[in-house]
């Protein structure tokens, strides 16, 4: 499982450069960022290089923040690597609750960060461990990434 850091924030000008500014400041690096906003508000999910760290500088500067277990799954960044992943997953009745990708530095893969519901993270695990395109990650492997 990785660990990730959800932020609920007011839809303000100068309020996400405020917490980058925070973390840059504390030499954490973000290693993927993912943006849901409504007009007054917005969720920022961030997987830190430095979770730990990164929660206490936040919660240090008065932003409120929480911790999501999520799962990583690196699969061909082609035509199809999602589809496969998805297509598992919903052969098993898992539901993605919500899900972001990145293209990391060092691999010709995509890494896929999805949440499903908690009494159903283990059967995601096994089911995407089944599938031989896909490779799920920890936290110390994706951070290499």
């Amino acid at each position: 499982m990785i660990r990730q850091v959800s932020i609920f924030m007011e839809n303000h000008e100068g309020r996400l450069n405020k917490m980058l500014k925070i973390l840059a400041e504390n030499d954490i690096n973000i290693r993927s960022l993912n943006i849901a906003e409504t007009m007054d508000y917005g969720i920022i999910r961030l997987i830190l290089q430095e979770t730990e760290k990164g929660i206490e500088v936040l919660k240090k500067n008065n932003i409120r923040c929480t911790l999501t277990s999520v799962l990583a799954a690196e699969v061909p960044d082609q035509p199809g690597g999602l589809s496969n992943l998805v297509d598992a997953l919903t052969q098993a009745k898992i539901n993605i609750v919500y899900a972001y990708s990145f293209l990391p530095k060092k691999t010709d893969n995509a890494i896929i960060i999805m949440r499903v519901d908690d009494e159903v993270q283990q059967k995601a695990i096994e089911t995407l461990e089944k599938i031989s395109t896909v490779n799920l990650l920890d936290a110390e492997t994706l951070l290499m990434k």
